[in-house]
């Protein structure tokens, strides 16, 4: 009768371990074709990684002139109070996990913006941290890297997406943010809806 416990437990053991096993071969090998490879994933940042508005709403309250080089510095110096989006993030780590690049695209300029990149590099390193409002179009920063998927909330970034060759995903903004619908109709151009990717 013991002997036939012990039989049984290592054989569940034995079961489990070979489960582990074949599940960190494919992990590996999924790992390694994805880094030989350099595919990489590309995150707009405002509405799609993290919910922005409360940076935004501090700056239009401390500075006088939107949009001037003081707003900016405001804005990318608030990242504490902006509120990670749970689905958006989740899926950038998973993708880094399987050894793909993440790439963070952020539709402003980088006045003081160390300190966000800074703030990311768990995540992505401080080169593929792009502020868009200096290089202008998001487009040469995606046809530069081998990005395979686009994660954006705006119709602009989805459109960049799709001339660049990459394969846009619609990421849902929050209905309290500040540009609610500047810019967003999302299935519009026939993409992908992430559902739940508001909050």
């Amino acid at each position: 009768m013991v002997l036939k416990n012990v039989r049984e437990k290592t054989h569940a053991a034995w079961t489990t371990t070979k489960k582990i096993l074949a599940l960190m071969s494919v992990w590996g090998l999924v790992y390694s074709l994805t880094t030989i490879t350099r595919l990489g994933v590309a995150f707009e940042y405002d509405d799609t990684l993290v919910f922005s508005t409360p940076a935004y709403v501090k700056a239009f309250a401390s500075v006088q002139q939107p949009f001037s080089p003081q707003f900016w510095s405001v804005v990318n110096k608030s990242y504490d109070i902006e509120k990670p989006k749970l689905l958006p993030l989740s899926l950038a780590w998973i993708f880094r996990l399987f050894g793909f690049k993440v790439a963070i695209i952020a539709n402003r300029p980088s006045t003081d913006g160390d300190g966000l990149r800074k703030e990311w590099r768990r995540l992505t390193p401080k080169t593929l941290f792009c502020f868009a409002g200096d290089r202008g179009d998001p487009r040469l920063f995606l046809e530069k890297g081998n990005y395979v998927l686009f994660f954006g909330d705006s119709d602009s970034g989805i459109v960049e997406a799709r001339k660049a060759g990459v394969y846009p995903i619609r990421v849902k903004r929050s209905r309290k943010s500040f540009r609610k619908e500047e810019d967003y109709r999302p299935g519009t151009f026939g993409e992908l809806v992430l559902p739940w990717s508001q909050y």
